[in-house]
């Protein structure tokens, strides 16, 4: 980017700058106790049924608490949340929850019952929500979901107010990992009745002045585009712990504007360093700058539903005319590795590349793209139709867009359009499948190739491609039933490998999370899963509240 040695020079000298008092407002901030960090979006809801994205998950975890809370160290492990103990039978198919003596922050006590109207609602064929798929490892779950059978069949039993049984399709000795999500959470059922009721998609029982939870933090304030503030929950059973004073969470989208404000003095921790700054952040706040391991991987969707994206020979030559080792080279700039699969290492199995993408280089993977493309009836490019390829209006994806465009034109002849979003739009566009081509991301909800593998089932929430196959259902399902570890691995490598060589999806790379976090900063350690639990964080310059 032209300039922009000039620009960071200025930038670091603004961070020693002073302002009014000589305070930066990040020093304000820290000295009130309350953490400053970048969410990267707008949240799109505050309902824990109706949210999808990173951004909105991260501020309903500090306000609601599920069953389990995560550690804020050690990645997997679990501490008690709501639940205060719990046991399960031998194959882990059964579990049983005690449930400790909580309320919400209005007072009302938090009971058994409210975990089962919360999963009943998120599960509700009437209801929609796109995250019901997270709940299905419950026994008769999906058959609900899907109009199949009544609640009743459903695993959920509350025998009384404390106690809560979770009965599943099959063992599921990793079920403390799952009920880490949100969507695992309880729900204030007087609170959500009283304000429409369990299938009111348009309640407002989440605004600002309604909010009522069970987590470290209430709702407090919010500026459209400009911040969301959260409050200690002074009935949360931990309130004594809690490290800080509150938490405002700043939507900023672009990745350069986000690292001019840290180095401006307006936060303390960013969502990510886009990668044209990685080198300058290294060199000018070194102190500052983090890379950790991710669980999370960059991806293309496909709408396999519009010609000529439903032949598999056409999305299998725009797959291998990438070159991802100039891309994540160039673009990324050191922030991911190049990767043909969707699962990414550090939880489960190594997963392979589909046959199609292993040849000896670069150039036989593209003369076989070319071969493909003849083949499908696209010689040259000749009367391939242009696409479109929807981005977000996040600066690298664009320049991403913009590299993978003039691959595809100069290795297969063919053209897309580029078409930047903003967040909302794209988000919409993306889950109502009004697209051709989608940039995209997958980060995991809980640490296990699950995460990314049953993404891909038929007709699935998120799937968001059109795109299913029986046999990769078959080895999901034979998978979640699966009582020996190894098996199960084998079956979810198994829908994997069906998935990626349908190619409904482009995997790019596997990404790494690089952010500035100012290193006085204490209580925040490197999480794959990136669900640091906030109440844990503790600000310079600031005593213990």
């Amino acid at each position: 980017m032209r300039g922009l040695g000039i620009t960071v020079a200025l930038l670091g000298a603004m961070m020693l700058s002073a302002c009014g008092d000589g305070r930066s407002s990040a020093e304000k901030f820290a000295e009130a106790g309350i953490l400053v960090i970048g969410n990267n979006a707008e949240p799109q809801s505050l309902d824990p049924h109706k949210a999808t994205a990173v951004a909105d998950g991260k501020i309903i975890s500090t306000m609601l608490e599920g069953l389990v809370r995560p550690d804020a160290q050690e990645e997997g492990r679990v501490h008690p949340g709501m639940a205060e103990s719990w046991e399960h039978n031998a194959d882990a198919s059964e579990w049983t929850f005690h449930l400790r003596d909580a309320v919400w922050s209005d007072g009302k006590p938090v009971r058994a019952q409210d975990f089962v109207y919360a999963y009943k609602r998120l599960l509700h064929p009437e209801f929609a929500g796109r995250y019901a798929e997270m709940l299905y490892p419950l026994k008769g779950a999906e058959a609900y979901n899907k109009g199949r059978a009544g609640w009743e069949e459903v695993g959920v039993h509350a025998p009384d107010a404390r106690t809560l049984r979770l009965t599943l399709n099959g063992p599921t000795p990793h079920l403390l990992q799952l009920v880490l999500h949100y969507t695992w959470s309880p729900l204030p059922e007087h609170h959500v009745e009283a304000h429409g009721g369990m299938l009111d998609r348009s309640s407002r029982w989440t605004h600002l002045g309604n909010w009522v939870g069970n987590g470290a933090y209430v709702y407090s304030g919010h500026r459209f585009n400009d911040y969301l503030s959260v409050s200690p929950n002074a009935r949360y059973w931990r309130a004594g712990e809690v490290r800080n004073r509150g938490i405002r969470f700043l939507p900023i989208v672009n990745g350069y504007t986000e690292t001019r404000m840290y180095m401006g003095g307006k936060l303390h921790i960013t969502n990510n360093v886009p990668p044209e700054m990685l080198a300058r952040a290294c060199t000018v706040v070194p102190q500052h700058f983090c890379q950790d391991p991710y669980y999370c991987t960059i991806f293309y969707r496909l709408n396999t539903t519009r010609p000529p994206l439903n032949d598999a020979r056409v999305r299998q030559a725009l797959s291998m005319a990438i070159d991802r080792e100039t891309l994540v080279g160039k673009v990324v700039r050191g922030a991911g590795k190049p990767t043909g699969v969707f699962t990414p290492p550090g939880a489960g199995y190594a997963a392979e590349p589909p046959a199609f993408m292993q040849c000896a280089n670069q150039a036989e993977r593209e003369e076989a793209a070319r071969r493909l493309l003849a083949e499908a009836g696209y010689a040259g490019g000749m009367g391939f139709p242009v696409l479109e390829l929807m981005t977000t209006s996040r600066d690298v994806q664009r320049v991403m867009a913009e590299t993978i465009q003039a691959m595809w034109k100069d290795v297969l002849g063919v053209h897309v359009e580029i078409r930047s979003c903003e967040w909302t739009a794209y988000k919409s566009a993306q889950q109502s499948m009004q697209y051709d081509i989608s940039s995209s991301s997958w980060s995991g909800d809980y640490l296990d190739s699950s995460t990314f593998v049953e993404l891909w089932r038929s007709g699935g929430g998120n799937n968001c491609t059109g795109w299913g196959s029986p046999e990769c259902d078959a080895a999901i399902q034979a998978a979640r039933v699966c009582g020996d570890a190894a098996e199960r691995k084998a079956h979810l490598r198994r829908a994997e490998s069906i998935m990626l060589e349908a190619q409904p999806i482009i995997p790019l790379y596997t990404s790494e999370r690089t952010y500035l976090k100012h290193p006085g900063i204490s209580g925040w350690h490197p999480l794959m899963l990136d669900n640091h639990p906030l109440d844990a964080v503790q600000l310079p310059m600031t005593a213990k509240p």
